[in-house]
């Protein structure tokens, strides 16, 4: 029988300079915003921006569940409504056939329970994913010193430059080298992985986050044929530049598709650290183990209304849930202030309510 590390206050460990590192990224972020207001007039997300599908489903817990994975929002069998946004991660708004990282955002109706932030009063769970499965950044700090110099250098390449692998590494080189005092990052080949269809993709947490008394990682992954058929299937030159978000809306026009989220529990900080994102938590050591299915019917995923209400009105933010499902590590605690600002700023400028959903009627058609 595998042990499993039990969570405690003290797992967490942040740098001394970790605050000063955050506000000096939300202050270089705040720029990127303004700048984006500037060139679109509207608010966008500093990441996320270009949404590709809204959709409508349901989550349902599994039955059963072993007590390590029996936790949180799945301590027992349920199904809740879900609304899910997919993107790309980008904070421009870029030709989908630029290769790169894809967005997942889960926000869960109907979860009750003391929450993670202190203020927060809605009764929605949030999960953010990307298709990395480790973050490319150990933490707060590496991420200002060779985040930020890399960030500013995708935002300000054409989409020329970004479009076939060999040309953004080229370009990388040529401009990054020079502020990380290095060659390109190995985990910069997300950024030139193959373009295929988004609703193929597996999705990951990338950082820990609570999972009741242990602590886990967790991943969405197609199951229904109809999805797993896309998996790896590149998306065609000839689909143009909004290929993901017409390939979204042709899919739900005929099918339906199931996800699966599964969660893989830690067993030790040493080869499953909190606070260094970049590590591969090893299958060999914890295997991902399914806790619930998401299941998407048949609809139209991108009317006018509901890409207003996803892009406009919704915000997803990790730290909006269960405290049974507070987000752990530095990155994490970067990405609760980012967040945060971003949010604020988008909706303010963009003269847009704040509302968290408690009902999937709330959304759009």
């Amino acid at each position: 029988m595998t042990t499993y590390l039990r969570y405690r206050d003290d797992l967490e460990q942040p740098r001394a300079d970790e605050e000063r590192d955050i506000d000096r990224i939300i202050a270089v972020l705040r720029t990127n915003n303004e700048r984006a207001f500037r060139k679109y007039k509207r608010g966008l997300r500093d990441a996320h921006a270009k949404s590709h599908g809204i959709l409508r489903g349901e989550l349902t817990v599994h039955a059963g569940l072993r007590p390590e994975l029996a936790q949180g929002m799945f301590a027992r069998p349920a199904t809740y409504p879900v609304i899910a946004r997919l993107s790309s991660t980008s904070g421009a708004i870029r030709s989908d056939q630029l290769r790169g990282v894809r967005g997942l955002g889960i926000k869960v109706l109907g979860v009750h329970g003391p929450r993670a932030l202190p203020d927060d009063d809605a009764t929605t769970q949030d999960f953010i994913m990307v298709t990395h499965r480790e973050f490319l950044f150990a933490d707060a700090h590496a991420y200002l010193t060779k985040g930020m110099p890399t960030a500013w250098v995708l935002a300000r390449l054409p989409d020329t430059a970004l479009r076939v692998g060999s040309d953004l590494m080229a370009a990388l080189d040529t401009h990054v080298l020079r502020r990380l005092g290095k060659g390109v990052p190995p985990n910069l080949a997300v950024f030139v992985a193959p373009n295929t269809h988004i609703l193929g993709e597996t999705f990951y947490t990338s950082a820990p986050l609570r999972h009741g008394d242990y602590v886990a990682k967790l991943l969405y992954a197609p199951v229904s044929p109809e999805v797993v058929a896309l998996q790896g299937r590149p998306i065609p030159t000839s689909a143009g530049v909004n290929a993901h978000q017409n390939s979204v809306i042709d899919f739900f026009a005929n099918h339906g598709a199931t996800y699966e989220l599964r969660a893989q529990l830690c067993t030790n900080v040493t080869s499953m650290p909190i606070e260094d994102a970049t590590v591969d938590w090893p299958e060999t050591e914890s295997a991902h183990q399914t806790v619930a299915t998401l299941r998407f019917d048949r609809q139209d995923p991108y009317t006018p209304q509901r890409r207003a209400y996803g892009d406009e009105v919704l915000s997803f933010n990790s730290w909006r849930g269960l405290d049974a499902h507070r987000p752990l590590g530095s990155i994490n605690r970067l990405k609760k202030r980012v967040y945060e600002a971003s949010s604020n700023y988008r909706h303010d400028v963009g003269n847009a309510p704040r509302i968290e959903p408690r009902d999937a009627t709330e959304l759009p058609p």
